[in-house]
């Protein structure tokens, strides 16, 4: 095999490994509480209904650092990740698809005789062109995540999931694709470990 090649693949991998690892992923709890290992809900027996909560916003080419204008869809697109996900999981998931306010949600989410409410919202919900993907202008997913028991009508925690990175470049061309889809698709992950089991 040439040398030549040999190195070039060489480079290429530890370029795409250090894109991967550049991205930090946050699932932090602002309300609520942990659940301890023994009471994590159990995807055996639970009935689960997921509703979105409305669209974020996302920057644009004219923004500086703020979000300024809504992102349409991406309300439906967070709980099209998480339904895909659970589905994997269970067979005990519905995924609602109109946007409605809590107190309604979990007064459907009773007539469901769902266990438990996943309420989405979405704050920040951006993708730019990987060639303007920079400082101001980056991929981003920004969603709270209320976990509620429908019986209880109470919150048990409520999360913010979020992350946000540019592809790596070689020469300004992006090494992948990037997207808040990819982003949340983690970010998910890891709060379905840190609730369910």
């Amino acid at each position: 095999m040439n040398r030549n090649f040999v190195a070039l693949l060489v480079v290429a991998g530890s370029l795409f490994l250090s894109a991967c690892a550049s991205t930090k992923y946050n699932v932090d709890e602002i309300n609520g509480s942990t659940l301890a290992k023994d009471q994590r809900v159990s995807l055996k027996d639970a009935n689960l209904y997921l509703v979105n909560g409305g669209d974020g916003m996302q920057t644009t080419y004219l923004s500086m650092g703020e979000a300024d204008e809504v992102a349409k869809d991406s309300g439906a697109d967070v709980v099209r990740i998480e339904n895909d996900a659970f589905s994997t999981l269970t067979a005990h998931v519905i995924a609602e698809k109109n946007v409605l306010p809590e107190d309604k949600a979990l007064e459907v989410g009773g007539l469901n005789k769902s266990d438990y409410l996943i309420y989405s919202r979405v704050e920040k919900w951006s993708d730019p062109l990987g060639m303007n993907c920079q400082k101001y202008h980056a991929d981003e997913a920004s969603v709270l995540l209320s976990l509620y028991s429908v019986k209880d009508k109470t919150l048990i925690n409520t999360s913010r999931l979020q992350a946000r990175s540019c592809p790596d470049t070689l020469n300004g061309i992006p090494l992948q694709t990037g997207s808040p889809e990819k982003l949340y698709k983690v970010l998910f992950s890891q709060w379905i470990s840190k609730n369910f089991k």
